[in-house]
């Protein structure tokens, strides 16, 4: 589960305590908090690909305005897997039990939402598009660009049962050798091969075909890892780490650039050594300021804050829709994140769209026949 959002409240239960113990509220407020903030990083990422992306088109000046943005924001989807690791692989339930619970909760947005943007291309973009391509797409991922998150979510969903069992046999031992692994096989050296081959060196390739998927297994397990194992003594370090990887992304997207006169997204990657570091600190991080949120997050605001951690979900999968619309001015105006310095447009802008967003949501969720695709 990529989403928290799809789970049931039980779902949330601490790690150790049973099933039907009512879960600490520090808990469920830095799992909300989490969620809340990595969805707007998300849309602000998604902002600001129109500036981060025109490498030598637009003023430098608003390059790394943008590129500042970017690298605050990155891991935002890490940080939804891991959060998901954390809240299904403690929970002992049958497999058939499972997949009845959330697989529906997946499915018919998946379903609904694929359609809908093939169609929404199909209007706007491509005309001719035909009946036999839509479906070659959906069956390739080539859809629309942010889809992928749900091929990704039902692949994990498959392998759950399977993770469960393993991570609570698992000695603490076993568990850092498979994150060392995943960390070196899936993160290290496709990276290492990228950048040398951006750069114009010697090229070498170490094929390894479970790469992707061993990477985002990887950041699965890892939130259950730190949520288990990981004590506040880790605290001063982790700050450390996470400037240290916001820094390591901010200059070596930019060196990178340089060096090969063209954009590159290499330090962006999800699966970049530098996001790991940055989403697994933001984690830990978040997860031990739970004492401290408790005291200032309280009545309306903790209300609030959970109705719209609820709605994350669905405003990932709708928040495209309102970029293109304010993009291409189909409601009469241009709002772009490129049409002044993105200093001040990038912020609004993902502020216009999350709200867009959150407000189409709740909507939605309103309307019987379609309520169950967000």
């Amino acid at each position: 589960m990529l989403f928290p959002c799809l789970a049931d409240k039980k779902d949330m239960t601490p790690t150790g305590a049973s099933p039907t113990t009512e879960p600490r509220r520090e808990d469920l407020l830095w799992i909300d908090l989490l969620r809340v903030i990595a969805m707007g990083c998300v849309v602000l990422t998604h902002v600001a690909a129109d500036v981060i992306t025109e490498w030598h088109v637009l003023p430098m000046g608003w390059w790394w305005t943008a590129n500042l943005y970017d690298s605050s924001v990155r891991g935002a989807v890490a940080v939804f897997i891991m959060l998901s690791g954390a809240l299904l692989l403690p929970k002992t339930e049958g497999i058939l039990d499972f997949f009845r619970k959330r697989f529906g909760k997946i499915l018919i947005p998946f379903l609904a939402w694929s359609l809908f943007y093939l169609l929404w291309r199909k209007h706007f973009y491509e005309p001719s598009l035909g009946p036999a391509e839509m479906f070659r797409r959906f069956t390739s991922d080539k859809v629309y660009f942010h889809l992928w998150f749900l091929y990704t979510l039902t692949g994990l969903y498959l392998i759950t049962p399977v993770l469960r069992i393993w991570v609570a046999r698992a000695s603490k031992r076993a568990l850092l050798y498979f994150l060392g692994l995943c960390f070196a096989v899936s993160f290290c050296l496709p990276f290492a091969e990228t950048l040398t081959r951006l750069l114009g060196g010697p090229k070498f390739h170490l094929h390894v075909p479970l790469e992707s998927w061993l990477g985002f297994t990887g950041y699965f397990v890892l939130g259950h890892f730190i949520r288990k194992y990981v004590s506040e003594r880790a605290v001063p370090a982790t700050r450390i780490f996470w400037c240290g990887s916001f820094w390591v992304c901010f200059f070596g997207n930019a060196w990178v650039c340089r060096q090969t006169g063209l954009f590159s997204p290499l330090f962006y990657d999800n699966l970049a050594p530098n996001v790991a570091v940055f989403a697994a600190s933001f984690f830990i991080l978040m997860k031990h300021a739970s004492g401290t949120l408790e005291k200032w997050v309280v009545g309306e605001g903790r209300r609030a804050m959970a109705l719209i951690a609820q709605a994350s979900f669905g405003i990932y999968l709708i928040h495209p829709m309102f970029i293109d619309i304010l993009n291409h001015g189909r409601w009469g105006f241009v709002l772009r994140s490129n049409a002044s310095h993105p200093a001040f447009v990038i912020p609004f802008v993902a502020a216009v769209v999350y709200l867009f967003s959150l407000a189409a949501v709740f909507l939605i969720r309103k309307i019987p026949l379609v309520r169950r695709t967000v």
